[in-house]
This record gives structure tokens, sequence and C-alpha cells, in this order.
């Protein structure tokens, strides 16, 4: 198992924020992945729009997961509604 942080971007017309993240950790941890911490920053205003949306709420869930899902959480991802944008990055183990 690798660590790895996974960067989402809500909608911002979602009413409950934190509980669309715990939706997302929940499809983490069916992959198997171990959630270590889930961390809202907030509603910010994006360099650009994407999906003709101009502001998005930003969540960030730490993780350990083992790297032969990563494909397979990036097609799940892809295909929500509400997700914006997604990003996986594989950090130091620490």
């Amino acid at each position: 198992m690798r660590h790895y942080e996974l960067t989402v971007i809500l909608s911002a017309d979602i009413e409950d924020h934190k509980a669309a993240a715990e939706e997302i950790a929940e499809v983490v941890r069916g992959l198997g992945a171990e959630v270590e911490k889930i961390d809202l920053w907030g509603k910010k205003r994006l360099a650009y729009p994407i999906k003709k949306q101009q502001e998005g709420f930003y969540a960030l869930i730490v993780m350990k997961m083992p790297p032969d899902q990563i494909r397979e959480l990036d097609r799940v991802l892809g295909l929500r509604q509400q997700l914006i944008r997604h990003l996986v990055v594989a950090t130091d183990e620490e």
C-alpha cells in the first residue's frame, strides 16, 4: 500500500459538500483504500471555467491504497456528475 493524496473539486451547486466528500471517501474505501484524513478546503473561484462553472468546492483526501487500484479509481471518479475535477498524487511515506 502506498500513500496518496486525492484532491477533488466538487460542483459549487451541491447543498452538503461534507456529505459529498464523504461519499467519495466511501468509493475510495470500496476499492480497498484506508482513508486517513478528509480535509475540506472550501469554495474557491476557479482560474478558468470548467464545465461552465466559475466556482468549485475543494476537498483533500489522504489515503493508503494499492497502486493497481489507481486506474479504477480514476475511472469511477470520472463517472460522478458532481465532481468537476480530481487529481491523485503519490506522496512520500512519512
